[in-house]
């Protein structure tokens, strides 16, 4: 079972690795630090920057890059679509032709960016689901919103974190449905090139019906069990070790740097 959710992507893989045992509050400040700078990634050097970064903390939590490479790959259709729309309507002073398209360097160099950006959004965050556990995520969440006054609000900073982990988790179930009901349609016949909305239909329906019955049985579930996101206590222990604080400590001087340059 854990070879089979380990080959979905953003899913939870096992280790004992620096990463792994980084406490997860370490971890998502350490996300939400890094999709800033990836944001604002204006340059090639900035995409070498990175594409580095992510090579050398992929090989020190000794996870197949595979795993992240399936990250991207649901999304390959929408980046290229991103990239041709710049590529081809961004006005530009330095022009040249392929073949019969005349496109601009202007338009190559802001595809390239936007689509870097996507991409290492979905990798530093497929790298943070795939060294930590999603109720050390949903722990992890539920610490650092905790200080926030949520309960004005009517919601606690557990419901907020529950709700995160619940799409996290249900990202990788949704892609396992999909690929079991794309090969239970193609087995009854259905020609995907013949007619594409038949097929769409054939596809997004009973996949909407499965989404929806998997809701209702872990919401039928948490009742069951008189679930309530108030006075609740947590099985993992969040405590801070050295290395969190070093990485904590280099965050905070590198957002100082970024801020004042």
């Amino acid at each position: 079972m854990v070879k089979e959710m380990n080959s979905l992507f953003l899913s939870f893989v096992p280790g004992d690795s620096l990463l792994h045992r980084l406490d997860p509050r370490t971890k998502l400040v350490a996300l939400m630090v890094a999709s800033i700078y990836i944001l604002n990634l204006s340059s090639l050097a900035h995409i070498l920057f990175f594409t580095f970064l992510f090579m050398f903390l992929a090989t020190m939590c000794k996870i197949p890059f595979m795993h992240f490479i399936r990250s991207v790959r649901p999304m390959l259709l929408f980046f290229v679509l991103i990239f041709l729309l710049q590529l081809l309507f961004t006005d530009g002073t330095h022009t040249f032709r392929i073949k019969w398209l005349t496109v601009s360097y202007e338009g190559l160099i802001l595809g390239t960016l936007l689509v870097s950006r996507f991409v290492f959004l979905l990798l530093f965050a497929a790298l943070l689901t795939a060294t930590t556990s999603p109720s050390m995520i949903t722990t992890g969440l539920e610490r650092l919103l905790r200080p926030l006054p949520l309960r004005y609000l009517g919601v606690s900073s557990h419901d907020i974190a529950m709700m995160m982990s619940f799409s996290i988790y249900f990202v990788p179930l949704m892609y396992d449905n999909f690929k079991d009901l794309k090969d239970a349609q193609l087995s009854r016949g259905l020609n995907v090139k013949k007619n594409p909305f038949k097929t769409i239909l054939a596809f997004s329906v009973p996949l909407i019906n499965n989404s929806i019955r998997s809701v209702e049985d872990v919401s039928l579930a948490m009742e069951s069990r008189c679930y309530r996101g108030t006075g609740r206590t947590s099985v993992h222990i969040m405590a801070f070790k050295g290395m969190d604080l070093i990485v904590l400590s280099s965050l905070a001087i590198s957002s100082f740097f970024y801020l004042i340059k």
